[in-house]
């Protein structure tokens, strides 16, 4: 490490610089009982006093670091702090001979660790400055020595200097060495957990993890998407504060696949809205194979439950359209037959006030039957469509005008969309659709006596379509008959033939785009359609007057 940046944890400073003043402590306590030895009675007094004073800064120093206002200021002078009391303690227990001047080969290590190699280079200069003026010191007079019976003789300074300052060398230059070698660690172990933190992040899954106690230990930005939580309002806290108890996870169990491998549920999140999310679960162990927990991944797969819902309605209306389609044709055939020879015997039978309503009801239930067949007819060929690029505020308007000259209630139409915006797709079916979804919403009896439609730019996943939404605050419809709606000759309506929303169902298909429907009882229907939209300069509006 060449930088000045520090590369010591505070935590393992704190732990190197307490273990180091116990040592001192303990032996300070043995000599004092043992009441002999090579200290004097106030010697032992002044390294009392030195660890005392040791053991305040190292508290102090702890107090700056968890408050997080220990800067780089505070390690130099935390590191000069420590020079000097490790000067004044081998100055009172000898001098230039005292056991405790090994401490500056420690100290020289600490700064290495601490600053890199500027504190190699520092700790080295003031360890040698140092022990060189306490070696020095009395020997020329200008320091007087803590006991008399201690003062160095001028060989023994020189020596004592001489062999001190190689160690001090050979430590500086493996210190520094070591310090590199942690600092490369640590840059390393970073690099690897932003890694990991990335991952993490980046995952298009929902990811979270539980500790042995079943509380959320981490929480990806996909699952606060997906849940509507975040992630401080859930860690720490029990798994089923997301999810419901029924996904309560075994963090103890110890059985290889103890998890089902696919999970499936339905959600809903914070936000209300209402998912399908798919899961999957397994054991967090350590490195040793204990169980230390559980991880849950799961996704958002409501847009692939739609999917395949919707393609196995499309497989079902396609097998009955296919089925019936050839016999609609053979019962119209003689139906027109009837429904004429009727005409003409209602007008040669002798006129009876009983003949005359028998034959007005044959023709009604024979006109009836013929209408049912035709809609079946137009639900059955609705294929392949042509492709016109639509100006949706213009069919807006007309279906505006339908709507004020057929209408037989009194329903407001309240309608939204932007001047500029087009779809692609046949205009007669488009116009089809969205008719057909306001007269099933105006037949709901809105509370507020209003249908809305609306149209606008899709988002995200929908950027590719215009979305058209007719809503409205009427009866709407139970939950368990959602599934069946878009099914052919299924109605609730007591003189519905049940074709209306397949034929749309049906369109809408024909159209490449798609159709779904969210409604509550009492609360009222909305029902969402995509439109291919035409977004390349090779499109032309279609004239009103094609519409």
């Amino acid at each position: 490490m060449t930088s000045g940046r520090p590369i010591g944890s505070p935590v393992a400073a704190l732990a190197v610089r307490l273990g180091v003043i116990g040592a001192i402590f303990a032996l300070a306590v043995v000599l004092s009982l043992r009441g002999e030895g090579p200290y004097s009675e106030g010697q032992l007094r002044a390294l009392y006093a030195l660890v005392l004073a040791a053991l305040l800064g190292a508290l102090a120093v702890a107090v700056l670091n968890l408050n997080r206002l220990a800067g780089r200021g505070v390690a130099y002078a935390e590191l000069a702090a420590d020079g000097i009391l490790i000067s004044a303690l081998v100055y009172c227990t000898g001098g230039a001979g005292s056991i405790f001047a090994f401490l500056y080969n420690v100290w020289i290590v600490y700064c290495a660790l601490r600053l890199g190699s500027p504190g190699t280079a520092i700790g080295c200069a003031g360890a040698l400055t140092a022990y060189s003026a306490l070696a020095w010191g009395p020997v020329f007079g200008w320091l007087e020595p803590f006991d008399l019976q201690l003062s160095p003789s001028f060989d023994e300074a020189l020596v004592g200097t001489g062999t001190h300052a190689a160690g001090f060398l050979v430590v500086a230059v493996l210190a520094n060495g070591l310090a590199r070698q942690v600092s490369r660690g640590r840059a390393e172990l970073r690099e690897l957990g932003q890694l990991h933190q990335r991952v993490f992040d980046s995952v298009s899954s929902g990811l979270l993890t539980v500790d042995q106690a079943g509380n959320i230990t981490s929480f990806n930005p996909e699952a606060e998407r997906i849940t509507g939580y975040h992630r401080t309002n859930v860690i720490g806290h029990a798994l089923e504060t997301v999810f419901d108890t029924a996904l309560s996870l075994n963090p103890h169990a110890s059985v290889p696949g103890a998890y089902p491998a696919r999970r499936e549920m339905t959600f809903r999140n914070r936000r209300g809205e209402e998912l399908h999310l798919g899961f999957s679960s397994s054991l967090l162990r350590s490195e040793d194979g204990t169980p230390e927990g559980a991880i849950l991944i799961f996704q958002d797969v409501t847009r692939v439950v739609e999917m395949e819902a919707e393609l196995r309605r499309s497989e079902r209306l396609s097998a009955v359209g296919q089925l019936a389609a050839g016999l609609a044709h053979e019962i119209r055939n003689p139906l027109g037959a009837l429904s004429g020879a009727i005409e003409l015997l209602s007008a040669e039978w002798p006129h009876r006030p009983e003949d005359a309503r028998l034959f007005r009801i044959v023709q009604r239930e024979t006109q009836r039957l013929d209408r049912l067949v035709s809609e079946f007819l137009a639900y059955a060929r609705s294929g392949p469509s042509r492709r016109e690029t639509i100006a949706i505020s213009s069919l807006f308007e007309e279906l505006e005008k339908l709507w004020l000259a057929n209408s037989d209630h009194r329903l407001r139409l309240e309608i939204r969309t932007e001047p500029s915006l087009t779809a692609l797709g046949d205009p007669d079916h488009v116009r089809q659709i969205l008719w057909n979804l306001l007269r099933n919403s105006a037949e709901s009896e809105p509370r507020d006596g209003c249908v809305r439609i609306e149209a606008s730019d899709g988002i995200d996943s929908e950027s590719g379509f215009v979305v058209v939404v007719v809503s409205d605050h009427g009866a709407g419809i139970p939950k368990e008959l959602l599934e069946r709606i878009f099914e052919p000759f299924f109605t609730t309506k007591p003189k519905g033939t049940g074709l209306g929303l397949a034929t749309v169902h049906r369109l809408v298909e024909s159209s490449g785009g798609t159709i779904s429907i969210r409604s509550e009882p009492t609360e009222g229907t909305s029902v969402r359609v995509l439109f291919p939209k035409c977004n390349h300069e090779a499109c032309t509006v279609t004239a009103s007057e094609t519409l």
